[in-house]
């Protein structure tokens, strides 16, 4: 945490209990979960309360960390059932909170003081102003874009406004994680679940998900354009590693809810061998063997995510065929 915590933190999803139980023996520093409609993934990848006590529970056995992400966008109505989940967590003893809602966060700050509240990657905040305010209302640490140069990274880390986390694995957004809203147009309903929550099922940033249309078919016109890349834009960081490292990064995170078990666990794992090595004063970014490691962990993840994304269109062609074109 970005106030307990001299070291980098390695922090890796848990989207399910096994998934927890897994990424913190693979050697994650922290786990971070997101409860029932209220954080950016489906359902199928959030825990319920009683998971989550349980989560909390094999955290702490280790001595390890549990963040919980709050990072959808609430209405007006849900504001009171959303303080509500946090500070029966927080009176449970959850680590920390990921939030990206300005009105939510400030209003969590004032209710909670003691608790410590991060930022999620999907408010975007990437310059020095944006820091200012969000460390003015509350927040601890940001999550920044993964497109964000080290040049800048260095800068911000330097001013030292909040303590930084960043991705070092994930999957790039068609625009910066949090702003793009194409998904949103082709699934345009809500649903209200048992607890008056609205769930968007078009849109990450309402408890929904992305549907991934811009992989689908598409053409761009007009001169001088870039070649049409339907890839799924992952990436894994493998050579920043020690500059972060050096640069004193608090917290380096992995993305990966949706992903099978064995995968996940052996990333959290390939990346825990990489800090430890590199911290011991070893050079693993240079050494072929860990490239060929890197490499094999990309075909599987290239594959799982292929064929999650390829799932994804086919139920938007599905819809499609069965509304005539017309979503919502």
């Amino acid at each position: 945490m970005s106030k307990n915590s001299p070291k980098t933190e390695l922090l890796a999803p848990g989207g399910s209990l096994e998934m927890v139980k897994l990424v913190l023996n693979a050697g994650a520093d922290a786990v971070y979960v997101g409860p029932k409609g209220w954080s950016r993934r489906s359902s199928a990848f959030e825990l319920s309360d009683p998971e989550i006590k349980v989560a909390l529970e094999l955290a702490h056995q280790k001595q390890k960390h549990l963040r919980v992400a709050f990072n959808t966008l609430p209405g007006n109505s849900e504001l009171a059932s959303g303080l509500s989940k946090i500070e029966q967590y927080l009176n449970w003893g959850v680590d920390s909170f990921v939030l990206a809602d300005p009105g939510f966060i400030r209003e969590a700050k004032q209710r909670f003081p003691r608790a410590e509240l991060h930022l999620s990657v999907g408010a975007s905040a990437m310059n020095r102003e944006e820091f200012s305010f969000y460390r003015q209302i509350g927040i601890e640490m940001i999550t920044v874009p993964c497109e964000l140069p080290l040049e800048e990274l260095t800068a911000l880390k330097t001013e030292n406004i909040c303590g930084i986390e960043i991705l070092i694995h994930a999957n790039r957004d068609f625009t910066y994680l949090g702003r793009c809203t194409m998904s949103s147009y082709f699934k345009q309903n809500r649903q209200i679940d048992e607890t008056g929550k609205n769930h968007f099922p078009g849109s990450p940033n309402r408890g929904g998900l992305c549907y991934r249309v811009c992989k689908s078919l598409w053409q761009l016109e007009g001169e001088n354009l870039p070649p049409k890349d339907l890839g799924n834009h992952g990436f894994f960081l493998f050579r920043e590693i020690p500059e972060y490292l050096q640069l004193k990064i608090n917290c380096l995170k992995i993305q990966g809810r949706e992903y099978s078990l064995d995968l996940i666990t052996r990333i959290v794992a390939f990346y825990r061998q990489l800090i430890d090595e590199t911290l011991a004063g070893k050079d693993p970014v240079n050494n072929e063997e860990w490239g060929k490691r890197l490499t094999g962990l990309t075909l599987l993840r290239d594959e799982e995510r292929n064929r999650r994304t390829q799932d994804l269109l086919n139920t938007c062609r599905q819809e499609a065929a069965l509304t005539g074109g017309k979503h919502g």
